[in-house]
Parts: C-alpha cells; sequence; structure tokens
C-alpha cells in the first residue's frame, strides 16, 4: 500500500510538471531531464511493487507445504502410535536327573519371543507374537536347544488374535490366545501353552469371570476333542490384604479312547500321535493301540492373598481340582509362598510351592513339562530365587525336587534345577 502511494505521487508530480505555467518558461531541456527523471522514479516503484507481490505468493505457498507437511506428520505419528512393540530372551542351564535314567542330562537352551499390539479402532486390537519353536511344535515349550551344529533355529507363531471390547467391562477375543483364567503359582497348567479358539472375558468392580471354547484336535475320521469352561472370581482388598479367589470348571471333551500313541501292532484309523502320548494319564490297550481310560470334567478351585511382610511383598496361595469323570486318583491340589518382587534394578524374589498331582487328576497334556518331567502321577517341591541386576534384566534360579509314579509302579526321584538369564526389551 505504501509503495502504491508514492507511485501515484509521482505519476501526479509528472502531470503538474507537465502542466505548471513555470515549465513552460524552462527551457526545452530540462524539462524533458525532469520528466525523465520521474518517470525512473515511478519505473522503481512498480518495479518493487511486483517483487513484493512475488515475495508474498512464495511466501503464502510456504505457509501452504509447512501446514500440510505437519498434518502428514501427525497422521503419521497417529499411525505409530496404534503399535506396542515388545519382546524378551531367555538363555537357560538345566540339569535334568530322573532316578530311572542311567546318566543325567545338561544341556543349554534359548527362548526368543517378538510381538506387537495393534489398535485398530477404539473398540477392536490385534495381537501377534513369535517365538521360538520348542522342537516338533510342542505347545508346552518355546525352548529351543542349543548344540545341534550350528542349524538354524525355528520360528513359530505364539500369539495371533483379536481383541474386541464389546461391552462396558467385556471384551471377546478370537484366534490364538493367552490363557484366559486366573492362576496362582501352581505348575498344573504349562505357561507356554497358548490355545486356540475363543473367549469372553467380564470385569465389573471385585467381580471377573471368562467362559471359553479351545479346539484341541482336528481328526477327519473321530470327533474332535475340545476344551469348553468357565471361571468366575473375585478380588477384594480386606484391610491390609488383598484377596483374590476363584472356582472354575472345564471339560477336555471326546478325549476318552483317544489312541495316545501307535506302537507296532496299533490297528486304529484315528489319529495315532493324539498330543503325542498319555503324558501320565491312564490308558487302556485295544487292538493293540493305548488309548485313555477317561474324560477330563474337572472342577478347580484357587486362590491368593497378597500382603506385606517387613516391607517386602508377599503372597500366600492355593490350588486343588478334582476329575469328576475318573473313578481313581481324580486328585490334585498345590500351595506355595513368595516374598519380594524381582522388578526393578537391585530387587530379588524367593519362592515355594508343593504340588501333588494324581495320575487322572488333571489332563496331562495341560501339566508343567518342567514338573516332575512334564507327566502327571508326580508330587514335590520347588524352590525359585530370582534377582534383577539392572532393570528388564533378570537372574533366575529354580529347583524341582519332585517324585514320579507315585499312584502305579516303583516311585522314582526327579531332580532338575535351570539357571536363567532373562532379558526384557
Amino acid at each position: 500500500m505504501k509503495r502504491s502511494l508514492i507511485s501515484a505521487a509521482v505519476a501526479s508530480a509528472l502531470m503538474a510538471a507537465a502542466m505548471s505555467p513555470e515549465a513552460s518558461a524552462q527551457s526545452s531541456s530540462d524539462l524533458e531531464a525532469l520528466k525523465a527523471q520521474l518517470q525512473a522514479l515511478q519505473n522503481k516503484v512498480q518495479e518493487l511493487e511486483k517483487q513484493q507481490a512475488t515475495q508474498q505468493e512464495a511466501q503464502d505457498r510456504t505457509t501452504d507445504v509447512i501446514a500440510q507437511s505437519r498434518a502428514a506428520s501427525a497422521s503419521t505419528g497417529d499411525w505409530a502410535s496404534r503399535f506396542q512393540f515388545k519382546g524378551d530372551f531367555r538363555y537357560r542351564y538345566e540339569n535334568i536327573d530322573p532316578e530311572e535314567a542311567i546318566t543325567d542330562q545338561s544341556r543349554q537352551r534359548i527362548r526368543a519371543r517378538f510381538g506387537f499390539s495393534a489398535k485398530i479402532n477404539d473398540q477392536v486390537s490385534g495381537v501377534i507374537q513369535l517365538a521360538t519353536n520348542g522342537g516338533n511344535n510342542d505347545p508346552r515349550s518355546t525352548n529351543q536347544t542349543i548344540g545341534s551344529g550350528f542349524d538354524r533355529k525355528g520360528i513359530a507363531i505364539d500369539l495371533a488374535y483379536v481383541d474386541w471390547k464389546a461391552f462396558t467391562g467385556t471384551n471377546i477375543q478370537l484366534g490364538k490366545v493367552p490363557q484366559p483364567f486366573f492362576k496362582v503359582g501352581s505348575y498344573f497348567w504349562d505357561n507356554d501353552i497358548t490355545p486356540e479358539g475363543a473367549v469372553v472375558k467380564y470385569a465389573n468392580g471385585p467381580i471377573f469371570a471368562t467362559a471359553y471354547g479351545f479346539q484341541l484336535g482336528e481328526l477327519s475320521t473321530a470327533s474332535d476333542p475340545t476344551l469348553m469352561g468357565g471361571q468366575v472370581g473375585i478380588k477384594q482388598p480386606m484391610g491390609a490384604i488383598t484377596f483374590t479367589g476363584a472356582v472354575g470348571y472345564y471339560d477336555v471333551g471326546t478325549v476318552q479312547n483317544k489312541v495316545t500313541a501307535a506302537p507296532t501292532g496299533c490297528t486304529s484309523t484315528a489319529n495315532p500321535a493324539f498330543f503325542g502320548g498319555a503324558q501320565g494319564n491312564t490308558t487302556v490297550t485295544v487292538g493293540g493301540c493305548p488309548r485313555l481310560l477317561n474324560d477330563y470334567n474337572i472342577v478347580n478351585v484357587v486362590g491368593q492373598a497378597d500382603f506385606k511382610a517387613g516391607g517386602f511383598p508377599m503372597a500366600v496361595f492355593a490350588e486343588y481340582l478334582q476329575n469328576t469323570d475318573a473313578d481313581d486318583f481324580d486328585t490334585g491340589y498345590s500351595a506355595g509362598v513368595t516374598l519380594g518382587k524381582a522388578s526393578d534394578a537391585h530387587t530379588w524374589e524367593v519362592g515355594y510351592i508343593y504340588q501333588k498331582a494324581e495320575k487322572d487328576s488333571q489332563f496331562g497334556q495341560f501339566i508343567d513339562s518342567d514338573f516332575g518331567g512334564g507327566i502327571t502321577d508326580t508330587d514335590g517341591s520347588v524352590f525359585r530365587f530370582s534377582y534383577a541386576p539392572l532393570k528388564n534384566w533378570l537372574f533366575n534360579g529354580t529347583y524341582f525336587m519332585n517324585s514320579r509314579f507315585n499312584d502305579v509302579g516303583t516311585e522314582r526321584d526327579y531332580d532338575r534345577y535351570q539357571l536363567d538369564f532373562a532379558y526384557k526389551f
């Protein structure tokens, strides 16, 4: 605007100079020189105005680019914020000493897991996790034993599911999911098992509940084994103590009479290697094939009390289960205690558990693969110690002092100790 006014003033001066009486009195050459100077000034002002307009256009374009860049950055940041990544690595040395074996076994093993959760929208998220394959696709192990000629170690899908917040306090999970029920520190369920199917979870105040339906097998010539069940529980502070308790029931369906192995002479047309063996459960031989004697319809009760002892966190827990479909050897129970919590740097934790699992108290494929060698018909103690030298770095020591074949056969001792270095990232 200022330069436009200057240009107008110059134009007026040129006109006035041409029309004034004094101009006629001057010589023609002086008047022409003045006009030329004024015209040059006007041209300069007009050039400056053009430059100003060009600069303004460039500034406007830069502002638009910055705005678009910020919008794109915000969009990218929103996309990235939808993902949460996690992983861990564990190196283990262990020694296994069954009484019936001629020599004990020492080995080194590794476990690696990596996964992410992705927020799809405000109601739905997805989770995918990969883990080292425990060999022969063992559902109870993600460990890989090292020392096999530097071969490549396998990776498999450990978790793959969607989680839908269907209603307030209610989630539905579909796919290969984490174990959905409340557990204490017992060894009736191996922690590496990731079931496959559908889960409905509910939580409202102190009350929680779970219902689930899982597929255990897909057999073309026989009915499919399944796992159906549910649990109802409560978590309630009681002064300085927080108590958590739950009652559950699950039915391992249509496993009775299933063939568990295929020795020479077995003539069954059903899957001859259902879960790779009976894992301690009672079998009968029909047509040369070992078959499970029972179904497994199990009532389960768990309880845990959390409180402080001498300024340290402490937990006392117990579990009881009974297979209502078995006539004998149908009961299992455990009890234990932990003191401390190994999490931040220079923190520690100790624990002790006693457990007894009669021969048909639990479906053998679910029993922890370390306790008693991963079978039922076992009892004994477990001692644990953990120390965190630094955050996200944990040293664990575990000693299994168990006995096997208590209900049927000759009782044998089973000792196993493990030293772990575990890292989270």
